[in-house]
């Protein structure tokens, strides 16, 4: 993938989070707007006319309405799928960010891989196979989708990872 990847961080903030010498640090990341180059490593935008190919694995297309919540724009769990890709559909024109990491080899997303995106509702977005990802978090009270993806896929494709235990970080979204 030769896109160049716009990652912004604010200053890494350290905390404890419990009376053991752990350290959590914060991560911030800045809002950018999803733009075709700037999306790539982790997705493609559908805008318009056109024809997109989805890779279910060999399985079946499922279709689901998901509404999520408006809620703090802080994270510390990532989750995947492997062998699927997810297509996400805004319904409505609600604005609302989400969270991406590049697909990894490994078990881990890369901190250094992350960016936030605003989805402006006026087009759809697929996210590739194994890119980490958090549910969208909606500018306004909620925001809804249309998701397409493989029949199963969070039964039988679904890896969630906590980024506090496996890399000491949390992820605080700056709109």
């Amino acid at each position: 993938m030769s896109a160049a990847v716009a990652v912004a961080y604010a200053p890494v903030r350290e905390r404890k989070i419990s009376d053991s010498d752990k350290l959590i640090r914060t991560i911030c990341l800045e809002v950018q707007p999803m733009t075709r180059e700037i999306f790539a490593p982790y997705g493609e935008i559908i805008s318009e006319r056109g024809q997109i190919e989805i890779d279910l694995d060999g399985g079946q297309a499922g279709f689901v309405a998901q509404t999520v919540e408006k809620r703090p724009m802080i994270f510390d769990f990532l989750g995947r799928h492997r062998r699927t890709e997810q297509v996400f559909s805004p319904l409505g024109g609600t604005k609302s960010i989400i969270a991406v990491a590049m697909p990894t080899e490994d078990d881990t997303p890369d901190q250094n891989k992350m960016a936030a995106f605003l989805v402006d509702g006026t087009c759809a977005f697929k996210l590739h196979r194994g890119t980490w990802h958090t549910s969208a978090f909606p500018l306004q009270e909620s925001a809804s989708f249309l998701v397409v993806d493989r029949e199963g896929t969070l039964d039988e494709d679904y890896d969630l990872r906590d980024l506090k235990t496996a890399l000491g970080v949390v992820v605080e979204i700056r709109p």
